[in-house]
Formats: C-alpha cells, sequence, structure tokens
C-alpha cells in the first residue's frame, strides 16, 4: 500500500465519522422543529379561528393567527441559522484536524500542522455555497417554505369546514403512519437535506483548503466517491479523477464541479502526494522514516469502493460504525449494503470524533 492508498484509507473513515455527526445534528435540528410544531398548534387552539361563526370573525382572527405564527416560525429558523454557523464552523476545523492527521498518520511524521485561524474557519462555514447560496440564505428560504405550507393547510383547512382538531392532524399527520403523512414532514425532510449537503460541503471545502496551504508536499486532488445503491451517477463517473491544486484537469477534460457534485452529494477529495524525489532533499521532511519515502511514490490511490473498505476492516470497527445489530445482519449476509449506507442508527458527538483523532 503506498503513501496516497493510505491517506485514502485514512480519509475514508473520516468522512464515515462526519456522515455520523451529521445524523446527531439532524436529530438535533428535528427535535427544534418538533417543538415548533407543538407551538404552532398551541397558537392554531387558541386562535380559536375554525370555530368562528360569522366569516368577518374569521378573517379577523386568521389574520392575527397568521401574524402570530410568522413571527414564531422566524423566530425559530433564526435560532437554528445561528447555531448551525457555529456547527459548520466546527466542522471545518474538525476536517482540518482530520485531514493533518490523515497525512501525517500515512507518512509517519508530522510533516503538515493545523494552520487556518478561527476567522478563516468561520468564513468557510459562513460563505461557502451549497448548490449557489450560502447555508444562511438556505434557512431563511426554508422558513419561507415553512410558514407557506403551514398558512396552506390552515387555509384548505377552513374552506372545507375541518374543525381545529382536523387541520392539527392534516398538519403534523397520523401515529399510524408515524406522522409521515401530515403536511409538515416535508419541511424535516428538507432540513435533514440541508445539514447533511451543508456539513460534507464545509467538510469538503476545508479539506481543499488544508491541501492549498500544504502545496510544498501535495500536488493534486483525486475524487473519491461513497460507492453504494445511492451513488449517483455524476460521482460515478468523477471517481478517481484527479486535478492539480489550480483544479486543472489531470489525464482528462472534466471540469472540477466544486468540493460537492450535487445536492446530499457524499463524494470527498484526496490529496495526491509528491513522490519522495519530487519533494527533493528539503529539511522540513528529514524525519519521515526510509520505510515511508519509498511508498512515496506519486501514484494514484487506486481506491476500493465503501463497501470493499468497510469488509477490510475488524470487526470491532465494523460495530462501531455500524452498530452491533447491522454488522451481525451484513455479516450473514441478510441485509444488503444499501441498508447500511444511513448512519443515523449509530451517531457520533463532536467530542467524540476529535478523541478518536
Amino acid at each position: 500500500m503506498n503513501t496516497n492508498e493510505k491517506i485514502l484509507d485514512e480519509i475514508t473513515g473520516y468522512a464515515v465519522d462526519i456522515q455520523r455527526y451529521e445524523a446527531t445534528v439532524q436529530k438535533k435540528i428535528i427535535k427544534q422543529l418538533k417543538k415548533l410544531e407543538r407551538q404552532l398548534v398551541a397558537e392554531l387552539r387558541d386562535s380559536g379561528v375554525a370555530e368562528a361563526v360569522r366569516q368577518q370573525t374569521k378573517q379577523k382572527k386568521l389574520k392575527a393567527l397568521l401574524k402570530k405564527t410568522r413571527e414564531t416560525i422566524t423566530t425559530a429558523y433564526k435560532d437554528i441559522s445561528k447555531e448551525q454557523l457555529v456547527i459548520l464552523t466546527e466542522v471545518a476545523e474538525l476536517s482540518e484536524l482530520q485531514t493533518v492527521s490523515a497525512i501525517n498518520t500515512s507518512i509517519k511524521a508530522n510533516v503538515i500542522q493545523p494552520s487556518m485561524s478561527q476567522t478563516m474557519l468561520k468564513n468557510i462555514a459562513s460563505d461557502t455555497l451549497i448548490e449557489g447560496a450560502p447555508t444562511k440564505q438556505w434557512w431563511s428560504r426554508r422558513t419561507d417554505q415553512f410558514q407557506s405550507k403551514f398558512e396552506d393547510t390552515v387555509r384548505m383547512g377552513m374552506l372545507q369546514g375541518l374543525p381545529t382538531d382536523k387541520i392539527v392532524g392534516t398538519l403534523v399527520g397520523t401515529k399510524l403512519n408515524r406522522y409521515k403523512d401530515g403536511a409538515l414532514y416535508s419541511q424535516y425532510r428538507g432540513a435533514d437535506a440541508l445539514v447533511r449537503s451543508s456539513i460534507q460541503t464545509v467538510a469538503n471545502t476545508s479539506r481543499l483548503d488544508t491541501y492549498q496551504n500544504n502545496s510544498d508536499i501535495i500536488k493534486g486532488i483525486e475524487w473519491s466517491a461513497t460507492f453504494d445503491n445511492r451513488t449517483s451517477e455524476i460521482c460515478m463517473a468523477l471517481d478517481g479523477l484527479q486535478w492539480d491544486l489550480n483544479y486543472k484537469p489531470i489525464g482528462h477534460n472534466k471540469a472540477f464541479v466544486g468540493s460537492t457534485a450535487h445536492w446530499n452529494c457524499r463524494s470527498t477529495q484526496v490529496p495526491v502526494t509528491k513522490s519522495w524525489e519530487e519533494l527533493g532533499a528539503k529539511r522540513k521532511f528529514a524525519e519521515v522514516p526510509d520505510s515511508t519515502r519509498a511508498s512515496m511514490d506519486g501514484q494514484v490511490s487506486g481506491g476500493k469502493n465503501y463497501e470493499q473498505w468497510l469488509s477490510g476492516k475488524s470487526k470491532a470497527f465494523q460495530v462501531e460504525v455500524l452498530g452491533v445489530e447491522k454488522q451481525k445482519l451484513w455479516k450473514d449476509g441478510k441485509i444488503g449494503f444499501k441498508d447500511l449506507v444511513n448512519q443515523t442508527g449509530n451517531p457520533l458527538t463532536l467530542e467524540e470524533i476529535k478523541n478518536k483523532i
């Protein structure tokens, strides 16, 4: 295994940890949105809008209700947006630490160090574009979408002459269907996707900046896709392709698409280190052991797909990633790999990831 293959192996493991952290953040966001939902239901019940008899009274109560709920929703989403910027700053810092650790561990020498200031990390968190817009703008859009869905559902219920309890049921769904039939359920799925996309995009951007900051040892990047039943065609096509640090294609004509290729993208980029000959006799690399120097050949990583990568890990590692039950079912051939790609069953906290580093 050459140095670049070792780095790929390390970064793949760290990317899995990032996905598990996404699950932790997603659960927290859903908890906040469920709290918002309960507030809106309480405000709807208190308004008495559905039970008003006169049309003029209905309209007056509806206007007051929508004004109040708009303020409630805006406040809730502003709080979420602020909290997410803090989380994304932490993700940017974590990703730099992971990248530094992956490279130093693979080379068996401390050849690079974290160098980004808190200002730089905050800028990555706030300015990185997710499908053309920064995360703050995406949460603002979600505010409007949540409000529109709530208003449309309430108005439709009133038009149909439904009592308050029926309108509430339409909003939140039924226990029988695990509340997935509620009008607001799509808002939770949208928030899930935004959390996943923003964390992955910021983590990858921080990695790319780390590569740029260490151009004396890194000469390019290689696209590394997560291969499973959910891998997009665009990421399959990009997997294994390389670009130099100016993002010019190496051996192909595909433009670099950015830190992520699409919404919900789970791909990442790994560094291509210079060969020992390309590094030359620099004092900075004097501590690199002879065994590593021989493996620093500047060649591509020759990566595996995700299932192959995980199959080569110990049972203890597989259990850590998948959980006891899923690992057993997978190894026994009772579930396919498509059932394992969602990390919500075994999430990690930020501190747990830092402790692993």
